[in-house]
């Protein structure tokens, strides 16, 4: 090959190489055009909360499950997410209109609406904790008693809609937790058997709980909005949270809030 032909040749191919350099490093390390995405955080304990250190609140101002996956996810990706602490009931209403990108919850068949189901991170079971000396079960036994539940809450498509439950509604577990407690017409809550399981060991009322009916097992997954401008990097967002599954990081943050180390 000719002097000439060969620079010509150097100075085509140039142009290619550097292509290629990019995208092996592209490949090992977050891309120079990193995405924000507005994410919704759901507001239970142990999910997302606010802050109770107030030397750390300006900084991060909200902890819990969902805080510490996104923050993983962050890192992992060099993406970034623009979160808001939200009640259960905003968060399906902002999915709907794509007000968020995405968000972390339980899924729920009836979400395929208005939300794609992502990557699962953790099983979820759900059901119904019975107050002490309070008969439950089988499902026939609910009718025999009122339920405390977050309003808005998917705990099982029969219970959702059975019109012949009887159910009081309240803002979120906590409140659930304590109205059945109290003595009141509720003798039972209904959720999330771990975020349950969670406060009630926290608020130190197992005497207080007996029966458990699991009603149906779900998943912790990502929903992403069918409305979101971000939708063509849905692919990638699940592709970092499946990583985080694949080398138990993602069960490693679950466990660590939901049932922490004793002192």
């Amino acid at each position: 090959m000719s002097p000439s032909r060969a620079s010509l040749v150097s100075t085509l191919c140039r142009p290619l190489w550097r292509c290629l350099a990019a995208l092996l490093l592209c490949s090992a390390l977050p891309c120079a055009s990193a995405a924000e995405f507005k994410v919704d955080l759901i507001q239970f304990d142990p999910w997302a909360k606010p802050n109770p250190d107030p030397a750390q609140a300006a900084q991060e101002p909200y902890v819990g499950i969902i805080v510490d996956l996104l923050k993983e996810f962050e890192r992992r990706s060099g993406h970034s997410t623009v979160r808001t602490l939200t009640p259960y009931a905003r968060v399906e209403r902002d999915l709907q209109v794509g007000d968020i990108d995405f968000s972390i919850m339980a899924w729920g068949d009836a979400r395929a609406v208005y939300a794609n189901r992502g990557t699962a991170l953790v099983p979820l079971d759900f059901g119904v904790i019975a107050r002490r000396g309070v008969r439950l079960k089988t499902y026939e036994d609910l009718l025999n008693i009122v339920t405390a539940a977050p309003r808005g809450l998917k705990v099982d498509p029969r219970f959702d809609v059975d019109p012949a439950l009887r159910k009081e509604l309240v803002l979120d577990y906590t409140q659930a937790i304590r109205i059945s407690v109290a003595n009141r017409d509720a003798k039972a809550v209904a959720g999330s058997l771990s975020t349950l399981g969670h406060l009630i060991h926290k608020f130190g009322l197992e005497a207080e709980f007996g029966d458990v009916l699991i009603l149906n097992t779900t998943h912790l997954t990502v929903a992403f909005s069918k409305k979101s401008k971000q939708l063509g990097a849905e692919a990638q967002v699940n592709a970092v949270f499946k990583s985080m599954v694949d080398d138990g990081s993602a069960k490693k943050i679950y466990e660590r809030w939901m049932f922490p180390p004793k002192p």
